[in-house]
């Protein structure tokens, strides 16, 4: 081993455009080439950042071709081989788990996200893989503890290491932004616009938005919600959009869609909103520490990691109250049935403080570039996760 690279496989369901698909590739294309060869694996379906990986010399596989499982196995089996793996790190997927056990092949698997969503038997599936995972890499100390205290992981296989942000990739942005305007989605120069950055998955907090608004407009009518997102299930977001008119709420919480210059958006934007009832370690709560604007966050994920002692945000307990008490059934009645919440109160007040003291929360906001280029690089991130491979390694 001590005479050649490190063979990495990574494994994932699906190597297109998503989010964590992209947080794979990013990885892969900074572990130090001296040391690591890296092969991804896709279960199924490849694609955009397939064909970006195998441009910068990193090998991809992909299952989808075979129907027989029988097929799909003995092939998973003939890359490892082929490719002489030496460790394995897994991305929620879970198909080379005992291939790797058999052959003797350490497995990283990753916690992206507090699993609340999951369902009881997916969680009992979960403390039955344990056995053959060498360590878990959990993006933030909530993920942690709930894959210890609710789904029952080893505690002492779990090491945290949080998402980390592409420091250069936002300064050319920054360099190059593609200037908007307010008017352009019905704002005005007077208006105190909060951004929410994420998908249109009503896990995000949308009614909880909604209901602190009406709090709001009861007191103020020019601070505004501009949410830029992907829709997940056209079906829920029609509802929202259509709950929106029938409480007068159109024009204060705008939802344009999904858009990928988002570097324009916080230009316009004076604050960073995102009262989530679940996250693992958000990309955009890092962007936005980036793009220097102070932040309201739910206490779910990352959030209670970057916001400390109320310095570039504030903090909002989560609905729920403790992460233990979160499961599938108590996440969808909030994110799909609940209308009215125990903390929208606590929602508006923080966002009518933030539009009060606009200049105090401004230059709060300059803080976060500081604390995510020093704390939160993506670069060091990966220097992380090769110190992980190399122990792990040396203790095989």
């Amino acid at each position: 081993m001590s005479n050649r690279k490190i063979n990495l496989l990574i494994e994932l369901n699906s190597f297109d455009k998503g989010g964590l698909e992209k947080v794979v590739l990013d990885s892969a294309l900074r572990f130090n080439k001296e040391e690591f060869n890296v092969v991804i694996v896709a279960i199924k379906k490849i694609g955009l950042l397939s064909e970006i990986a195998r441009k910068n010399g990193i090998r991809v596989y992909t299952l989808e071709r075979f129907e027989s499982s029988i097929l799909k196995y003995l092939y998973f089996i003939y890359i490892i081989l082929k490719n002489k793996i030496d460790i394995s790190c897994s991305h929620f997927s879970h198909a080379g788990y005992l291939f790797y056990w058999i052959l003797r092949i350490p497995n990283i698997t990753f916690i992206h996200n507090v699993y609340a969503f999951l369902s009881d038997d997916m969680m009992g599936k979960l403390r039955t893989y344990d056995k053959f995972i060498t360590t878990y890499v959990s993006v933030s100390k909530k993920a942690t503890e709930y894959a210890v205290n609710k789904i029952g992981l080893s505690k002492n296989k779990i090491i945290t290491v949080p998402n980390g942000l592409i420091i250069e990739e936002h300064e050319e942005r920054l360099n190059k932004i593609n200037k908007i305007n307010r008017s352009d989605f019905g704002l005005s120069e007077n208006d105190y616009v909060f951004l929410n950055v994420a998908s249109y998955n009503l896990h995000k907090g949308h009614y909880l938005m909604a209901d602190a608004m009406m709090k709001i407009l009861k007191e103020r009518s020019d601070i505004k919600i501009l949410c830029i997102g992907n829709v997940i299930v056209e079906d829920h977001i029609n509802k929202f959009k259509n709950y929106l008119k029938e409480n007068g709420l159109e024009k204060n919480i705008l939802m344009p869609g999904h858009y990928t210059n988002i570097e324009s958006f916080y230009d316009i934007s004076d604050a960073f909103l995102l009262p989530s009832f679940i996250e693992g370690w958000s990309i955009a709560m890092n962007e936005a520490m980036f793009y220097e604007k102070p932040m309201i966050l739910s206490n779910t994920g990352g959030a209670s990691e970057v916001i400390e002692n109320s310095d570039i945000g504030i903090l909002i307990e989560s609905e729920y109250g403790d992460i233990s008490n979160l499961d599938c059934k108590i996440l969808d009645y909030n994110a799909y049935e609940k209308r009215t919440f125990e903390t929208s109160q606590l929602l508006a007040d923080a966002m009518i403080n933030f539009a009060n003291k606009k200049e105090y929360w401004k230059e709060a906001g300059k803080n976060g570039r500081e604390k995510i280029v020093n704390l939160y690089n993506f670069d060091k991130v990966v220097l992380k996760y090769e110190d992980i491979i190399i122990d792990i390694l040396k203790k095989k």
